[in-house]
């Protein structure tokens, strides 16, 4: 009787379909704190995934949700930088998408050309 018992006990939860991921979800938000909304995933979804999109240094634009086919991404444009990351447990995306930092060459090159620039107009 046991363990009859024990298969019906052990089967039901076997059939009880899991407890949905959650993630935090918003879209083109300029700070973090404005992406605190909790989306409970569809099945298929399996993870959360955190976009950052930096435009000419400036602006840092930041997007969160679920996806059922996430890639890590990280590129460079002309203008901007873009960073996907993505997790797999539940609120894992609160922070996410690694802080866009200036290209260590591009911010050195500012340097010198804002330093000439100086230099020459002190010159004139």
């Amino acid at each position: 009787m046991k363990a009859v018992l024990f298969v019906l006990v052990a089967t039901y939860f076997t059939l009880q379909p899991g407890a949905a991921l959650q993630c935090y979800s918003c879209t083109a938000q300029v700070s973090n704190k404005d992406c605190l909304n909790v989306q409970n995933c569809t099945q298929d979804q399996n993870s959360c995934w955190t976009s950052r999109v930096r435009a000419i240094g400036l602006v840092t634009v930041i997007s969160k949700g679920c996806s059922s086919n996430c890639v890590d991404d990280a590129e460079n444009y002309y203008v901007g930088k873009k960073n996907i990351t993505c997790c797999y447990s539940d609120l894992c995306n609160v922070n996410g998408a690694h802080t866009l930092k200036p290209a260590t060459t591009t911010l050195g090159l500012l340097t010198v050309l804002c330093s000439l620039l100086l230099w020459g107009s002190s010159h004139l």
